[in-house]
């Protein structure tokens, strides 16, 4: 029994990394074509000059937006990929100092403000930790209404993990999505309207997962969100 477990373990090892394999080739073999697409549509804008329809001058827009759509999914997907094998280097991280960093250019640029609460110190993967906190803002800011974006973080000291609450003032969330969020590639608003992919919330719980903590997310339209997960003390 304990032979088979450890075959399926392995087996299990081997489809993951022939997964990641296959995602990073198909994604580098896509790019190419991507931008030899964007660029020649640009190129035919340029040499018929100011005398292109309207029409057609809308539909090689449409062209180049589609594709560096493209190009930002696959980068997505890339990210995605990697989270396993990635960013794997372990240290002390001040939680507070993090938070400062990364809200300073939000602040100037946008307004924020963030409060914190109880912000603990933890040996765990910094660059990981980072990119969580760092989606969970820039949505706050980007998904807001307000004259001036707000920001609470704060975290719970368990036996074995903190759980941390980030919650915002934004827009909010309807309850029938707050599942469909997480989900790679989808965005609330239509993919048109907004340069949003779609990959940052399904970016930050894959990052979550592989630590071995959870995410949810506690929101209705209009009264803002609360997210909030589990990460491990020491990895």
């Amino acid at each position: 029994m304990k032979h088979q477990e450890q075959t399926c373990q392995e087996q299990l090892e081997a489809l993951k990394k022939e997964y990641e394999e296959f995602v990073y080739i198909v994604s580098h073999d896509l790019k190419a074509p991507l931008r030899a697409i964007s660029n020649l549509s640009g190129w035919i804008k340029e040499d018929v000059g100011d005398n292109l329809d309207p029409d057609i001058q809308h539909n090689i827009h449409l062209l180049q937006n589609r594709a560096e759509r493209m190009e930002r999914m696959i980068n997505g997907l890339l990210q995605f990929s990697r989270v396993s094998r990635y960013d794997l280097e372990v240290r002390e991280v001040n939680v507070q100092d993090l938070i400062q960093e990364l809200t300073a250019p939000l602040e100037q640029s946008n307004g924020l403000e963030v409060r914190t609460q109880n912000l603990p110190v933890l040996t765990t993967y910094p660059k990981k930790l980072e990119a969580v906190f760092y989606q969970l803002l820039q949505n706050a800011v980007k998904f807001n209404n307000e004259e001036k974006p707000q920001v609470w973080i704060e975290a719970q000291e368990l036996e074995s993990t903190f759980r941390f609450t980030v919650k915002d003032n934004g827009v909010g969330i309807s309850p029938d999505a707050h599942e469909k969020i997480f989900r790679i590639f989808y965005s609330v608003k239509s993919k048109d309207q907004q340069e949003d992919v779609g990959v940052g919330l399904s970016l930050v719980r894959r990052i979550i997962q592989f630590v071995g903590g959870e995410i949810s997310v506690d929101s209705e339209v209009g009264q803002g969100s609360t997210f909030t997960f589990t990460w491990p003390k020491t990895v």
